[in-house]
């Protein structure tokens, strides 16, 4: 009963063609870019060196500061950005879909007790994040714990930003069970046995390099079936 549940949100508890939402949303950045009157190019210049601030990060700094930092000479990117999430950033939702068994499995952890932590990439601020788990059709309060680029030091792929989680939550590796789709992502570096348990989610799976992982690869409805009260 001592068990936390890690989930990875984007494909595995939010349905995603991965490849159409990040077109989508590079897209969408550069029109709203380009509808305040700036050189899209300059701004993906100093965007690239965000995104690497944050995947570079060796933990000394949380991911937002990290990415401040590395934009500053980009005066107000940060207020464009946070307009552009609030006002242009639900265009991406139609790459994504709810899967009803998203909601079955988080109820059902929850009515048995169980701690529920969302471990999406943090390379998103924390409401960016909150929008993409409504369109999953659940509730930030389904968590207890939910990384975002102001509360994480690392990202995915790297060992420590589930280090970092389990230290913040004062658990052990062994006590957790983890669910992911994207091979690379979720366990390129962990690996399959990392934690207790381990489940490749097949819905929405990525699998770039064909590995051939030894993990259990299941849907959302067989894991349903496997975990129902």
């Amino acid at each position: 009963m001592n068990k936390t549940y890690f989930f990875d949100l984007d494909g595995t508890l939010l349905g995603m063609d991965q490849d159409k939402f990040l077109q989508v949303y590079f897209s969408s950045i550069k029109d709203y870019i380009t509808s305040l009157g700036h050189d899209y190019k300059v701004f993906f210049y100093y965007l690239d060196l965000g995104i690497k601030a944050m995947l570079n990060n060796k933990g000394k700094n949380t991911n937002e500061y990290e990415f401040i930092n590395a934009t500053k000479s980009y005066k107000g990117i940060i207020d464009i950005f946070n307009d552009y999430y609030e006002k242009k950033f639900s265009l991406t939702k139609e790459t994504t879909y709810k899967n009803e068994y998203s909601k079955l499995i988080i109820d059902s952890l929850k009515s048995q007790g169980f701690d529920l932590v969302l471990a999406t990439n943090p390379l998103f601020p924390r409401f960016a994040t909150e929008y993409r788990i409504k369109w999953a059709g659940l509730s930030p309060s389904d968590f207890k714990y939910i990384t975002s680029y102001e509360n994480s030091s690392f990202t995915k792929p790297k060992k420590e930003y589930y280090d970092e989680i389990l230290t913040k939550l004062n658990i052990k590796r062994e006590d957790v069970i983890y669910l992911g789709n994207d091979v690379d992502d979720d366990y390129g570096i962990i690996g399959a046995n990392y934690f207790s348990k381990s489940y490749l989610i097949t819905d929405c799976l990525i699998n770039k390099n064909n590995k051939n992982l030894d993990i259990e690869k299941i849907t959302l409805k067989e894991f349903y079936q496997k975990i129902k009260a």
